[in-house]
């Protein structure tokens, strides 16, 4: 298996083809709940829903002002993303999120939402044995994570909390790590094989795993 640099990947590729790398690499369900019918649905999104089972068409449902098309777990939160109705013309609208207090701006372009989805879904639904997570005081979180490179994507609110915000993506070849608050944080990895778990647990020295 080529270990999979989700950084670099996602730098050097369009949205599109990094997903469908991305789900290939970290063995993402590769089947499609299909396409969404209503020809309305922006490109960036039509593309999305066509790689993999990342989003699921049943879910779109214009509630206001907005197209809603992916929610949480209901089992972990009621958050849903959504695109501004006056802005489903463009290719590749802004979302929008909603923790429970309103809409609120999230990403500019859709594309990256769902580079956002991807991600989350190897974190939560990858191999429990290839995953772990730990809480790394203010003091470790610089020199820990200066071996990681950032996926370059913006700090985002913490779609569970919002008072954990920002959420951060980070990446080595064969590992992915999320983080979220300022100051002291939460991590939480993925490895693509015990071999690349182990050579990020030999990264983070300091790091006290909760498995």
């Amino acid at each position: 298996m080529t270990a999979f640099d989700t950084a670099a990947e996602l730098a050097a590729r369009d949205v599109g083809e990094f997903l469908r790398r991305f789900t290939r690499a970290w063995n993402l369900p590769a089947e499609s709940k299909g396409l969404p019918r209503d020809g309305a649905v922006p490109a960036a999104l039509r593309e999305a829903y066509a790689i993999g089972d990342l989003l699921d068409p049943r879910a779109l449902e214009v509630q206001g002002e907005v197209l809603v098309f992916h929610y949480a777990d209901p089992m972990i939160t009621e958050t849903r993303w959504g695109i501004p109705l006056d802005t489903v013309d463009q290719a590749d609208p802004p979302v929008v999120i909603d923790t429970g207090g309103g809409w609120q701006p999230y990403l500019d372009r859709v594309s990256l939402a769902c580079v956002d989805v991807a991600l989350t879904a190897v974190i939560q639904e990858h191999d429990e044995e290839l995953c772990n997570a730990c809480e790394l005081p203010a003091e470790l979180v610089g020199p820990a994570l200066a071996a990681f490179d950032r996926v370059p994507l913006p700090d985002l609110p913490m779609w569970i909390d919002v008072e954990e915000s920002p959420v951060r993506w980070w990446s080595r070849p064969g590992q992915l790590l999320r983080t979220h608050g300022e100051g002291g944080v939460w991590l939480w990895a993925s490895a693509q094989t015990r071999a690349d778990l182990d050579a990020m647990y030999a990264a983070l020295p300091g790091a006290d795993w909760c498995n």
